[in-house]
């Protein structure tokens, strides 16, 4: 059964974006369709006499410029969840739909950055972050001129011609958030993109992502298993169960943007941190029964 919380605990109720403050008329954005719907999403994988169902029946939505997080324990189909929202992976029932069309089973609607950073060893840090618009076969002139402007921007200037091998594993991530930013999909789905980080360079990138997000308000959809990094960054968490993965909570985030990283000593977090805390636990310890 999921359960919907705003700043505390209540019964269960459609999902609202939280209306964060942005450089444009949020009432304007929230008259727009979704940038992402999931609606009674189930996959099950069969392999000879054997089954196991991954996701039953979960639905979610990220409204425009809004991010969105998923939480949850080890194994509970979320990356599943992002193939088939990817098109990589049809779903057994449901469907996904994006700016009010479906797109189930269609590729290429979607910017992604997987867990590693996935950079092509042979091809420079410009290279790697043009990828993208290349394969969508974008101006090269402009999108060069546009890139070198970005990678100064994100800390990366005078790292052009840089090979992944002579960049550390936070510019790494860097370049391969960057090139999911200049790709021309609206919707970015993030497969737990810190996970790999020692605990410091994790937390410069949780800022770093935070401030360039603010400026830039794209439509996201993030996987983590970090309790604080989803509250800090998030409009809202859905919270899954273990396998199969369904939504039990959804929780509507109440901290005002811009957000600063001192929110995460305020007693309201704490307060949410603690209850996503004991939600995992309890999810966690049905999985070794």
């Amino acid at each position: 059964m999921s359960h919907q919380i705003d700043a505390g605990i209540t019964q269960a109720g459609a999902a609202s974006p939280s209306g964060p403050a942005s450089p444009v008329d949020r009432t304007a954005v929230q008259k727009l369709p979704p940038a992402l719907e999931v609606s009674g999403i189930s996959k099950t994988f069969t392999r000879g006499r054997s089954s196991t169902r991954v996701l039953d029946n979960v639905s979610l939505t990220v409204e425009p410029q809004e991010f969105v997080s998923i939480l949850g324990p080890s194994g509970c189909g979320k990356s599943t969840l992002f193939h088939i929202i990817g098109g990589l992976e049809a779903p057994d029932a449901g469907t996904v739909s994006m700016n009010g069309r479906s797109v189930t089973g269609q590729r290429g609607e979607i910017s992604y950055m997987p867990q590693q950073p996935a950079l092509f060893p042979w091809r420079s840090t410009l290279d790697n972050v043009l990828l993208a618009g290349e394969l969508k076969g974008e101006p090269q002139a402009a999108a060069r001129d546009n890139a070198r402007r970005w990678l100064a921007k994100v800390g990366l200037g005078g790292f052009e011609k840089a090979y992944p091998h002579m960049l550390s594993g936070g510019m790494q991530q860097r370049a391969a958030f960057l090139r999911a930013l200049l790709a021309p999909q609206e919707l970015m789905l993030l497969d737990e993109p810190f996970s790999a980080l020692d605990a410091l360079t994790r937390s410069d990138m949780q800022r770093w992502l935070l401030e360039l997000w603010e400026e830039n308000r794209r439509s996201v959809l993030f996987i983590t298993h970090n309790i604080e990094e989803a509250l800090l960054l998030s409009s809202r968490i859905y919270v899954f169960s273990g396998r199969p993965g369904s939504v039990l909570h959804t929780v509507d985030i109440p901290f005002p943007r811009p957000r600063r990283e001192e929110i995460t000593d305020s007693p309201e977090f704490l307060q949410l941190k603690r209850q996503l805390a004991q939600w995992m636990r309890e999810e966690q310890s049905k999985d070794r029964k």
